[in-house]
């Protein structure tokens, strides 16, 4: 008889000789199937006009919509992939620090943006809780994470002081295209997905599910700004349109909320220039008056831009094809 360790080791090195064939088992076994996914939901967008400082906030802050539809195979009990497409909507304005201290200067600033994303995106899906060999056997609930990679277009925009929505790209607002300057950024990117997400079984054939994802993104132009101001001389070039879409500091009132900017300059400057007279006009002031100036750093290069969306999925599972025997 072998002493109690050595029969306790030979059975460690049988059982991981047998893992193999068991998990080929279970996968041998279990029927790929496929579904079909409708989702709708929120959208939250991090980078220079929603900080990633404040996640909280930046989450509430702009929150706007994502509405789209997937393609699902599941190969194993536990794998799957997706391919999907979305239209995601994104935003940011600066007049959301009004207030906030150590951002004082980005109210300031007084820069906002809207963007419309037209993704497709690949994912590979790890289901927490192994399926059985048949869908319709599924469980009640189960759990899933999920990564990949998404590629998008999209195309800022901002509006005017006369309260017209203008696309920004073309204006290239921190002097792109321009001898000194960087590139024109182009009017698509890619973004690396993660997230997870639950199913609750609702019948036979149909699921209701809640996802939540995060795309980093590969480009820090999102909300059109990355660098530095541009001279508006140079600027010049490219029209009026874009100087004023450059530099947005000295309006009075911010385009995006029809909201007067007076009392939040008035506390930037008072933080820039204590000894201001609180009764003069702000926007006078030596702190507002040199606000934008060449080489001032308009934005942040740090870190990417990113949006998080969290989306209500109503999932329909394909009956799978029906395969008489042979004989």
């Amino acid at each position: 008889m072998l002493p109690r360790t050595n029969n306790i080791f030979c059975q460690c090195i049988l059982l991981l000789l047998l893992l193999p064939n068991i998990s080929w088992t279970q996968n041998k076994f279990f029927v790929p199937h496929n579904t079909l996914t409708f989702g709708i939901g929120t959208s939250s967008y991090y980078g220079d006009l929603s900080s990633y400082s404040r996640p909280v906030q930046s989450t509430l802050d702009e929150i706007r919509w994502n509405v789209g539809g997937y393609y699902t195979h599941y190969f194993t009990s536990r794998w799957g992939a997706r391919v999907g497409l979305r239209y995601v909507r994104i935003a940011g304005n600066d007049f959301n620090m009004q207030g906030v201290d150590g951002k004082l200067d980005r109210f300031a600033r007084n820069l906002h943006f809207r963007n419309d994303l037209k993704e497709l995106s690949t994912v590979g899906i790890y289901n927490l809780n192994p399926s059985p060999r048949y869908y319709n056997k599924r469980q009640i609930f189960s759990t899933y994470l999920l990564g990949g990679l998404a590629v998008f277009l999209h195309d800022p925009m901002a509006k005017t002081p006369t309260d017209e929505w203008v696309k920004l790209r073309p204006l290239n607002t921190e002097g792109q295209g321009l001898p000194g300057y960087d590139s024109p950024y182009k009017a698509w990117s890619a973004a690396g997905v993660a997230g997870a997400g639950v199913r609750f079984r609702l019948n036979e054939q149909w699921d209701l599910g809640l996802e939540g994802l995060l795309q980093y993104t590969f480009t820090d132009y999102l909300d059109d700004i990355k660098g530095s101001y541009a001279n508006p001389n140079d600027l010049a070039v490219y029209g009026s349109l874009s100087v004023t879409m450059a530099n947005r500091s000295r309006e009075v009132v911010d385009a995006y909320t029809g909201k007067n900017r007076t009392a939040g300059v008035r506390e930037y400057v008072l933080d820039k220039q204590p000894n201001f007279d609180p009764a003069q006009d702000p926007f006078t002031s030596a702190a507002m008056q040199s606000y934008g100036r060449t080489e001032q750093l308009r934005g942040s290069s740090q870190l990417k831009d990113s949006y998080m969306t969290l989306s209500i999925h109503l999932i329909y599972h394909l009956p799978n094809a029906v395969r008489c025997p042979r004989y």
